[in-house]
């Protein structure tokens, strides 16, 4: 019966790992099945099509393609800003987008501003808000560099915010007054490149998970529950720098969806991080088991030691 256990703990830990989603779980085991590519969504080397043209994208600004490496939304000098829209308009109930993305430059203490992941109404509107516009209508997931006023946490970090057309940015205080969520991310001038995943489940969840160095293990960023975003809306990458400046690097973007009738089986546990596998092996019912184990064994050892102390003690009077 441990064995079974064993393959059936095995086999879900996979899964979660595997469906890049920790706080969402499949009713069906087909559901991996019902996955569908994006097409229109994939960036990828070397970005152009055999006419010099970019299919399904649109960028500007000071963004600047290089067939051979990545696409630089601004590169390391002030006062810098580019953007990268799709042309499509991602699905309205369901929707995951990776992407890789590198940022980076010569600054040590200084430097900035951040990148910005938009899934909104409007596109290709150069703006304040990380290089779009303010006031959007949608999601803005911001990678932020640089403070612009105190806080309990450090920088480089990721914040999520949902606007709704009326509301701004609250830019003097990094977000502060619109955050639904954010994780502190590391993720400036590392060697290699870095990933990001965001998915969402209309009226479930918003989830950000984030692949850094070692690359082998992804890290939960936040969760947002009971989330709709507006229907038909683009999805954009943008960059900006001020006074100070970074290299915003897109290197690749892949995204997929689920089949209609998949997404009745689907069901979604919301505000549920994903732990390391260590922990989550320890956590396990099997480490309770071994633990227990290790209790019983010491009480056990400890009853057989008092007995025989007793035994002694008997014979010597």
């Amino acid at each position: 019966m441990l064995g079974s256990l064993a393959k059936a703990a095995s086999g879900a830990l996979a899964l979660m790992l595997l469906g890049g989603i920790p706080s969402v779980a499949a009713k069906s085991d087909s559901i991996q099945t019902d996955v569908h590519s994006l097409r229109a969504f994939t960036l990828e080397l070397p970005y152009i099509d055999e006419g010099f043209q970019m299919r399904n994208y649109d960028y500007g600004g000071d963004a600047v393609v290089n067939t051979m490496e990545r696409i630089r939304l601004t590169p390391d000098l002030p006062s810098r800003m580019g953007y990268l829209w799709s042309t499509s308009t991602l699905p309205n109930d369901y929707w995951k987008v990776d992407f890789e993305f590198k940022i980076g430059g010569k600054g040590g203490y200084l430097y900035g501003d951040g990148m910005g992941f938009f899934v909104t109404k409007d596109r290709g509107i150069p703006g304040p808000v990380f290089g779009n516009k303010d006031y959007f209508n949608g999601l803005g997931v911001f990678f932020d560099t640089y403070p612009n006023g105190k806080h309990d946490f450090s920088v480089p970090f990721v914040m999520g915010m949902l606007g709704d057309g009326k509301t701004p940015y609250d830019g003097a205080h990094d977000g502060d007054a619109n955050r639904l969520g954010m994780c502190e991310a590391y993720f400036r001038n590392l060697k290699e490149t870095s990933r990001a995943s965001v998915t969402y489940l209309k009226g479930g969840f918003l989830n950000i998970q984030l692949q850094l160095q070692p690359k082998d293990k992804w890290v939960n960023c936040f969760t947002i529950s009971n989330v709709t975003l507006p229907e038909n809306s683009y999805l954009g990458f943008t960059a900006l720098t001020g006074d100070i400046s970074d290299n915003h690097d897109i290197v690749s973007v892949r995204a997929e969806t689920l089949r209609p009738e998949a997404l009745k089986n689907y069901d979604y546990m919301p505000n549920v991080p994903l732990p390391p596998i260590k922990q989550a092996v320890s956590g396990s019912y099997f480490g309770t088991l071994f633990k227990l184990i290790l209790v019983a064994g010491a009480c056990g050892g400890l009853f057989i030691g008092y007995k025989k102390y007793a035994a002694q003690s008997a014979r010597r009077f």
